[in-house]
This record gives C-alpha cells, sequence and structure tokens, in this order.
C-alpha cells in the first residue's frame, strides 16, 4: 500500500534523545524509522516535524530549529520536489510559529531550507496567534505572517490554535489552509480537535485534515484505538470529507492506543478503513488526498 502522513516527530524526537544517546531516524525504537517505514509501504511519504518548545524566547527557538534541520541533514534523505515518484521522500513542516519571533524574515529563511508548512502555534500564545491552550486571537504580526506564508508557497497549518484564531486566520488567508494532526471533536471533546463548522471551513477552502492517532484525540478506550479512529473518519465522511481527509500520524510525539504500536500498525488501521468503507475511500485517506493537495499546492 502506499502511506502519505501528514506529521510525526520522529527528527526532534531523534534529535534530542541524540544528545543523552545515540538515536537515528534510519533505525531506532520509536515509532518510526526508515527502515520499518521503507519494508512496511510501496510508496511513502512521511512529513518530518521540527518541533519548537513555545516556552522559550524565539531566539532559542530559532536555534533550536537549526539544530534539529541540521541533525536531519546528515541522512541525505529526499525531499519531496514535485512529484510524488519516489518511493520515498520527505516533506519537512516546523511545528510552532515562535522561532519567528517579530522578525518577517525569518519566513525567507524557512523557505531556503524547504518547509513547506508551518504551524502557527504550539498550544501556547506566541508573537503570530494563540494555540489551544491559550487565550487570544491572531496577532497584527500574524496576519503578515499568513500573508508572507501564502506568498512563499508555504502551507498554514492551524492545528494547535484555539477557536479564535482558526477563525482570524479564515477571515484574513487566501490560500487554502490544513490542519495536519487534529481529530472531530464531535467524537472526542478535546480542545486540540475541530467542531463540525471548522471541519466545513477547511472542506470548503480545499484543504486538507490529518487525522491523529493520538488516544487522547481518539477518545476514552485507549485499547481500541483503530476502532475509534473508523468511528471519527465516519463523521468526517458524513461530513462530506472524501476528498480531504487524510492522516496525521502524531507518531513520535503523542502517546499511542494499545493497538497502534509504530508505523507498522498502519497496515491495520488501511484494513479496518477498507473494510469499513472501501478500499476507494481508503486509498484516498492513506495517500491520494494528501499527494492531490500537494501537487496543486507547489505547482
Amino acid at each position: 500500500m502506499n502511506f502519505f502522513d501528514l506529521h510525526c516527530d520522529t527528527v526532534s524526537r531523534c534529535y534530542f534523545k541524540s544528545i543523552i544517546g545515540k538515536k537515528s531516524i534510519l533505525k531506532n525504537n520509536f515509532h518510526i524509522d526508515l527502515e520499518r517505514g521503507k519494508s512496511t509501504f510501496e510508496k511513502w511519504v512521511q512529513t518530518f516535524a521540527f518541533w519548537i518548545d513555545d516556552k522559550i524566547r524565539p531566539e532559542r527557538a530559532y536555534r533550536s530549529f537549526l539544530k534539529q534541520y541540521e541533525y536531519f541533514q546528515k541522512f541525505s534523505l529526499p525531499l519531496y520536489s514535485g512529484n510524488f515518484d519516489l518511493d520515498f521522500c520527505a516533506v519537512l513542516m516546523v511545528e510552532g510559529g515562535l522561532l519567528i519571533g517579530k522578525d518577517i524574515h525569518k519566513i525567507d529563511e524557512l523557505k531556503k531550507r524547504n518547509i513547506k508548512i508551518l504551524t502557527l502555534t504550539w498550544n501556547h500564545e506566541n508573537d503570530i496567534a494563540s494555540g489551544a491552550l491559550a487565550l487570544g486571537g491572531l496577532k497584527p504580526f500574524g496576519k503578515q505572517v499568513v500573508f508572507e506564508l501564502e506568498n512563499q508557497n508555504i502551507v498554514v497549518d492551524v492545528s494547535h490554535l484555539n477557536e479564535e484564531s482558526f477563525w482570524d486566520v479564515a477571515r484574513v488567508a487566501k490560500k487554502p489552509f490544513i490542519a495536519t494532526h487534529s481529530n472531530a471533536r464531535k467524537m472526542c471533546e478535546n480542545v486540540r480537535n475541530l467542531k463540525d463548522d471548522q471541519i466545513n471551513e477547511i472542506k470548503n477552502r480545499k484543504g486538507i485534515i490529518g487525522l491523529n492517532f493520538y488516544k487522547l484525540f481518539l477518545g476514552k478506550d485507549s485499547k481500541d484505538g483503530i476502532g475509534a479512529l473508523v468511528r471519527h473518519i465516519d463523521h468526517f465522511l458524513k461530513l462530506g470529507c472524501e476528498d480531504i481527509l487524510a492522516i496525521g500520524s502524531d507518531f513520535d510525539g503523542a502517546d499511542m492506543p494499545d493497538d497502534i504500536k509504530d508505523i507498522t500498525s498502519v497496515l491495520d488501521i488501511n484494513r479496518a478503513i477498507c473494510e469499513n468503507f472501501g478500499d476507494a475511500i481508503a486509498g484516498k485517506i492513506m495517500f491520494e488526498n494528501a499527494r492531490r493537495f500537494f501537487e496543486k499546492t507547489f505547482i
């Protein structure tokens, strides 16, 4: 099968662990490594997030990004460059706009390093907007950031935003924006999940939403994560999201349910989606919707 994952924290996890001991994205005991992924899928596109701690100063956050980026470069992995013909390629994103501070030119630096997606906040407040655990909306500087990201063809990611910031982005954005790793709040009441009107907004803009495997975003029963995921998918499909629903696993950035152990469990997830919704919808969710969005976005 083919697999396109819109979000994992494997690079950040390996980098921070490598400070203590050697950890490699090629082979490790985390949720994802290249050895397991390449042996599991015929075609695999993995979005690697550079995670930014939002409790530090912007200057330190930017240095953290650079160090994570330098660590990633050591592995010389193929990057997405306009099509998905390779058996494997990586898409790069930053999770947390704190690293920009109030310097709009930092977006140029992200562009130079092939960053394709920016999650505007993590969970708290920065100079762009407020995250899911903070109050307030998009800042005046945040509007400039959204405009410049669109100008630089870097996709705006609204996962982690609170509702006020989400709707502020919706008012100022001209291009489709995405939620790389968020589920349906109707199915699991968590501030990181999307309400139906937010889902419809992304759908109407022809954005994309990545289903998150984090057990606290799926539901209360951590033993039946795949069953909960199927229920979330059913809700999204009832809202007409067949062509905008994808996967944003959050592997290596969150605790997984008992039945989603690592990247090899994606085969079980795909099987469950096929059984409940058919092969065509499974193909869209697992690969085709994300592929189509990116090929249209980065012409």
